[in-house]
């Protein structure tokens, strides 16, 4: 997995700095493309199968803002193999000093400094140019990786003040069973089975504001049941799928 990961790394800078080079603004899609293809050979020689479940409603509802729980270091992987290609994620600008990997966040990603209300601000900005381009945005409400024992971390307001002001709906992915495959601190990995439930549409057209904490709570709600009721991880049992 470690030569994977190097080849991943090495392959994907020289490829995402041809066509940032070629496409320039329009270098997005395929390189996504590339990511893409890369967590799909990741998986299959690490065991591990994705199962995606109601992936209708995100596919019914694009563009959308999609909010996943964040446990595992396999979450890049992960959301690089779910998302769509116009799709745009959040990433934290810390991500940008890591070698080589630093470069294939920043060049598809909205990088924010959530210390600075300026960068806050201006990423906001980005993701409402991308909505408009029709562009669906991925982000982590939880903010950082989850290493409790609970389902989820608190969620802050960014997805939902977001979704709100740009009247697009939200559509979340409950990441199912992936810390028995990689734990929250660690980097060792197992095969198995990864399940990733989508959940929605839960609709802003019409909601200001005020409503911000009322949406926020009912998704975090309905995560937090499915990643409890079905997550090993917290007491839940994977069921198979009909």
């Amino acid at each position: 997995m470690s030569v994977v990961f190097i080849l991943f790394l090495v392959s994907s800078f020289i490829l995402s700095a041809v066509f940032l080079i070629v496409f320039r603004k329009s270098a997005q899609k395929p390189i996504m493309a590339i990511y893409k293809t890369w967590s799909a050979i990741f998986f299959f020689c690490a065991g591990i199968r994705i199962e995606q479940v109601n992936r209708e409603i995100l596919l019914n509802n694009l563009p959308c803002i999609m909010c996943c729980n964040h446990g595992t270091n396999l979450d890049m992987y992960i959301g690089a193999f779910t998302v769509t290609l116009n799709t745009k994620p959040l990433a934290k600008v810390q991500l940008k000093k890591m070698p080589l990997l630093g470069y294939l966040f920043a060049s598809v990603c909205v990088l924010v400094d959530r210390s600075s209300k300026e960068s806050r601000e201006k990423s906001s900005r980005l993701m409402m140019q991308e909505i408009q381009k029709g562009n669906s945005i991925f982000l982590y409400p939880e903010g950082t990786r989850n290493k409790s024992k609970e389902p989820l971390n608190p969620f802050f307001d960014g997805a939902f003040r977001f979704a709100i002001e740009s009247q697009r709906p939200i559509v979340t992915m409950c990441t199912i069973n992936a810390r028995n495959i990689t734990p929250s601190d660690g980097y060792s990995i197992r095969p198995g089975l990864i399940r990733i439930k989508y959940l929605g549409p839960y609709i802003t057209e019409g909601l200001n504001k005020d409503d911000l904490t009322a949406l926020k709570e009912k998704v975090r709600k309905d995560m937090y049941d499915v990643l409890k009721n079905e997550d090993p991880m917290f007491g839940g049992v994977l069921q198979p799928t009909t």
